[in-house]
């Protein structure tokens, strides 16, 4: 084993021998992938660092005594950090193994900036892999799901990868490598341990070196998904055009796509849709239906597929006055920007959402109209609508629509040859 874990460790440092840190966290997977750091042709110099997550009382105390006794025993600096991990999942709605895994690259990044380690060595293995591809084939992830855990990604390297769990405790049992032993993992209540406990031993005994098979698929999976990616960025080309913060995949294009179930999986991919939304999406027709991911809105709109960031953002109602220069064109503002005869409006103009039974005259309409019926005449989606804003201002007779922000003033405040001042009405983003 130490020969293997030298050789996959001089293939992936490539260029040398930089600083490494070694995330341990007392286990006997990355105790052992200490042992064989210590005792590494490659390495000449590393460090250690262990995250005290506090999820389990005593016993990650006692976790992080063995990783310190034995750093110091071998003469490397030790690193510990701890958090107060269920209080931050439940601060930002996320489960205890997202936490801990944002706790804990977080932290190595910024030690591996102060102290000028080069490379972060995790001891993921081939159990590893093969669990990771099967719950990313439950969790419908994909091609991208099955390519299992990569051997280097950036600066985090995983040279224990093609080792078994049964491999490593037989060779931490030969070498006397002292671990701890998480009791969680005995818990099956845990997908991951479910699989582990109950799931591969059936897969052993139809095929005794299925962790070595999957690892090759594994591989297989990958290249794939890298030939797939440089076909997608083409599709991308084709078929999808961005306008500020929304994507926009043309139906049309779309639809005569021999592929399209493959190429829309792929388009919503990042956005965090289901894979029943991206099929009820496909299926959808007229326009106006809506989509909603975690993170995103989907809306299908007459000739597009939109994509719009979720924000619970508001905007904020800017307005300026200049005096009108000579050849001055109101068909020249920026985008966004509405242009008025400021001296026909009142100070003190207000903003909002749009209400049903909003009215006004648009620009060039001799005759007022319906907000709804103009949104309409200009083939609005449901975000472009209820990002739209009224500008208004109120008197003893009520509210007086001044523009429908940011498409169009009404008729009685348009520039003419008699305007001697310029009101550009603009909306923000009102900041959180």
């Amino acid at each position: 084993m130490q020969r293997a874990f030298d050789n996959a460790l001089e293939r992936l440092l490539a260029s040398g021998d930089c600083p490494l840190l070694l995330a341990v966290s007392g286990g006997v997977d990355s105790m052992t992938m200490l042992y064989l750091a210590l005792h590494s042709t490659p390495v000449r110099k590393l460090g250690v660092a262990h995250v005290n997550f506090g999820l389990r009382p005593g016993d990650c105390d006692a976790d992080e005594a063995l990783v310190r006794d034995t750093c110091a025993a071998a003469g490397i600096p030790f690193y510990v950090k701890r958090f107060d991990t269920r209080s931050y999942a439940a601060e930002h709605g996320i489960s205890i193994e997202m936490t801990a895994r944002e706790l804990r690259y977080g932290w190595f990044t910024e030690l591996m900036a102060e102290h000028g380690y080069g490379r972060l060595l995790v001891a993921h293995n081939q159990n590893d892999t093969a669990e990771t591809m099967m719950l990313n084939m439950l969790r419908g992830t994909g091609l991208r799901g099955m390519g299992g855990i990569r051997e280097a990604n950036g600066a985090v390297l995983r040279p224990m990868l093609g080792f078994s769990r049964r491999a490593i405790e037989e060779f931490a049992a030969e070498h006397h490598i002292a671990f701890r032993e998480d009791v969680t993992n005995a818990d099956t209540a845990i997908a991951r341990n479910r699989l582990r406990h109950n799931v591969f031993p059936e897969f052993e005994k139809i095929n005794p070196s299925f962790l070595n098979t999957f690892a090759l698929e594994a591989k297989r999976f990958g290249q794939a998904e890298e030939i797939l990616d440089g076909l997608f960025a083409a599709k991308r080309a084709e078929l999808c055009s961005s306008d500020g913060d929304t994507e926009c995949i043309s139906i049309e294009k779309l639809t005569a796509e021999p592929h399209r179930d493959y190429w829309m999986f792929r388009f919503l991919e990042p956005y965090c849709f289901t894979a029943s939304q991206v099929s009820d999406a496909l299926e959808a027709t007229g326009s106006g239906k809506e989509f909603l991911s975690p993170t995103h809105r989907l809306i299908r709109d007459r000739e597009y597929f939109k994509i719009y960031p979720r924000t619970d953002t508001d905007y904020r109602l800017e307005v300026s006055v200049f005096d009108m220069p000579a050849g001055f064109d109101p068909k020249g503002a920026p985008a966004g920007t509405l242009y008025a005869d400021a001296d026909t409006l009142p100070e003190g103009l207000k903003s909002r959402p749009w209400r049903q039974g909003d009215r006004f005259t648009p620009l060039g309409m001799m005759g007022s109209r319906l907000v709804s019926d103009f949104f309409t005449d200009l083939k609005l989606d449901l975000e472009q609508k209820s990002r739209a804003r009224i500008v208004f201002w109120e008197d003893a007779a009520g509210e007086h629509i001044a523009a429908v922000a940011p498409y169009r003033i009404a008729d009685r405040h348009r520039i003419t040859t008699s305007t001697r001042r310029v009101a550009a009405i603009g909306l923000s983003l009102k900041k959180q």
